[in-house]
């Protein structure tokens, strides 16, 4: 009786854990739209309201949710506090923030590579690169589309299949 209870445990836990990472993967598609959000609410602050980068930061991070305003509000603040250069700022909370969980590694490249440009150049180069980062979202977003419906059905499936695999040794 026990060894049965035991196997049930291992298969739901292991099925819980599947479940787990699906969400993992889901939070990474979140994060990705918000960030795309978050850049086209600060290309408009740039263009149109001509809005200083820390307050325009800040102006975007409020209406954006979750790791993505975190890390806008973060820099933002270390912008107003003055704690380094922009690209150090940015880059630092890229790497702070924005763990494998958050973010792939290449979204990661592609955003603190964003910070070494934001905040040294006019308004008009801010808002090119800004458009190229947004291409290139667009193509990690794409890309994720692609691999979630598989990866969010997979994960599951698979955590269910080792436990299974292992109440089978068990026995």
């Amino acid at each position: 009786m026990i060894k049965w209870l035991g196997m049930g445990l291992v298969l739901a836990g292991s099925a819980g854990l599947g479940m787990w990472y699906a969400l993992l993967y889901a939070r990474r598609g979140k994060n990705l739209s918000a960030c795309r959000r978050a850049m086209v609410l600060l290309r408009g602050e740039i263009a149109y309201g001509r809005t200083p980068l820390p307050a325009a930061l800040f102006q975007a991070a409020g209406r954006t949710g979750g790791t993505v305003s975190h890390f806008l509000r973060e820099v933002s603040g270390r912008l107003e506090r003055g704690g380094g250069t922009m690209e150090d700022i940015w880059g630092s909370a890229v790497e702070e923030i924005f763990t494998d969980r958050e973010m792939g590694e290449q979204e990661r490249r592609e955003l603190k590579s964003l910070g070494d440009t934001l905040g040294y150049l006019d308004a008009e180069m801010q808002i090119q690169t800004i458009n190229l980062y947004l291409q290139r979202l667009e193509q990690s977003l794409e890309e994720y589309e692609r691999e979630k419906r598989n990866r969010t059905r997979l994960y599951p499936l698979l955590g269910a299949m080792c436990g299974a695999l292992i109440c089978i040794i068990l026995v």
